[in-house]
C-alpha cells in the first residue's frame, strides 16, 4: 500500500498508465488539519470535490501537435456515516483503465493518464491536506 497527499499546494497527481489492465485503488482518505479542526472536518468536505481523469493523446507530429484526445472525468464521492466520528473515508474505489477506437480503425488503444484532482467548492482558506491509502498496477507516478 502507497500513500499520497493532495492539499491546496499540490492539488493534483498523475499517474502515468502503462497497460489496458492498469488499475488504482483508493482504500481510504484521512483528512488532516494545522488548525484543530475536531468537529469542522464534516463541512470541510462538502467545500470540496475530487474527481478522476482518464486520458488519451493521440499526437500526430514531431511537432508535438495532436490529432485526437480522448478524456473521461468522473466525480469520486466522499460519503460520511450518520455516526462517523473520524475524519476518515473508506472508499475502497476502484479506477479501471479502459480500451477504445479511434472512428473506423479497429485498433484497440487505452487510456495513457490517470489524474487525481481536488478542487475547491468554496474559497476555503482552512490549510488541509487528504492523505490517500492506494494500491497501483501498471502505473508510474
Amino acid at each position: 500500500m502507497e500513500q499520497i497527499n493532495l492539499n491546496k499546494e499540490n492539488p493534483e497527481v498523475e499517474f502515468k498508465l502503462n497497460s489496458k489492465d492498469s488499475f488504482l485503488l483508493i482504500h481510504s482518505v484521512f483528512v488532516t488539519s494545522q488548525k484543530n479542526f475536531e468537529n469542522e472536518w464534516t463541512n470541510f468536505i462538502s467545500k470540496v470535490k475530487l474527481t478522476a481523469e482518464l486520458r488519451y493523446v493521440d499526437f500526430a507530429d514531431p511537432a508535438g501537435r495532436f490529432i485526437d484526445d480522448r478524456k473521461k472525468q468522473f466525480p469520486i464521492h466522499f460519503s460520511s456515516d450518520l455516526y462517523q466520528v473520524q475524519p476518515v473515508f473508506h472508499l475502497n474505489t476502484l479506477i479501471k483503465n479502459e480500451t477504445f477506437t479511434f472512428g473506423i480503425n479497429p485498433e484497440r488503444k487505452f487510456y495513457r493518464a490517470l489524474k487525481l484532482a481536488l478542487l475547491d467548492v468554496d474559497d476555503l482558506d482552512e490549510d488541509y491536506t487528504l492523505e490517500f491509502n492506494i494500491e497501483k498496477f501498471n502505473i508510474d507516478a
